[in-house]
This record gives C-alpha cells, structure tokens and sequence, in this order.
C-alpha cells in the first residue's frame, strides 16, 4: 500500500503531528499557569489573619468582656475590631484593639468593651 493512501485513510500525516504538538503546547501552558496561580495562593494564604471568637461574659449594663484567639504570621502585628451587640443585633458597643508582635502566631485576647446599653454578645469583627 502506499503512503497517500494510509494518509488519506487513516489521518497519519504531517496535520496530526502539527495537531499533537499544538496540544502538547497548550498542556504545557496549563500547567505552568496553574504552577504560577497555586505559588501565589499559597504565598497570599499565609499572610492571611484567622481569628476564632472564644467567648464573652456580659459583666454589666455598661461592660461586655469579650475573648478571641488570633493566628497570624509570627512578628505580624495586628489591629482588631471587636464588637458588642444587642438583642436585636444592633452594635452596642466597639473597640479596636492593637496585638504587638510575638514569636508566637497565636494569642488568646481578653478585652472589655463598652456598652451603650445591655448586649447579648460579643464578637471579633474584623481584624487586619
């Protein structure tokens, strides 16, 4: 048999080796920008904040006392909202409060805030 009739038959050729490579090019580019967006995840990830709300006791009227941990990057300092809400969930009460740089990436804090009027709990808002 003769090569233009195994070409015409069964598509082996110059086309397919052109369409192979294509392909394979185009893997290649996939998997460098997945390489390149995964380094950068990565590398964003690990100067996020995490904050976990521990608990709070409402001492009185005028005073909530709230307690949260705080994970971030060891020597980051970190400035957070804390909030006191009522009832009916309006904020009753807010304070930002600075956590100094430790070794340590985690910190337990323990602040109290003041209230406007009796609140029903206390919260971590935001922290940067």
């Amino acid at each position: 048999m003769s090569e233009n009739l195994l070409e015409q038959r069964y598509g082996v050729g110059k086309s397919r080796k052109k369409d192979r490579a294509f392909a394979i090019g185009i893997a290649i580019t996939a998997l460098v920008a997945f390489l390149i967006w995964a380094i950068l995840f990565t590398i964003d990830d690990a100067q996020k904040i995490s904050t976990r709300d521990v608990g709070f006791t409402v001492n009185d009227q005028f005073s909530t006392e709230v307690v949260f941990e705080v994970t971030r990057a060891p020597g980051q300092a970190v400035v957070c909202d804390v909030q006191v809400l009522s009832q009916s969930y309006a904020v009753v009460g807010f304070k930002t409060v600075a956590i100094e740089p430790s070794a340590n990436p985690s910190a337990v804090i323990s602040t109290v805030v003041n209230t406007t009027e009796l609140g029903t709990t206390g919260l971590v808002a935001d922290c940067r």
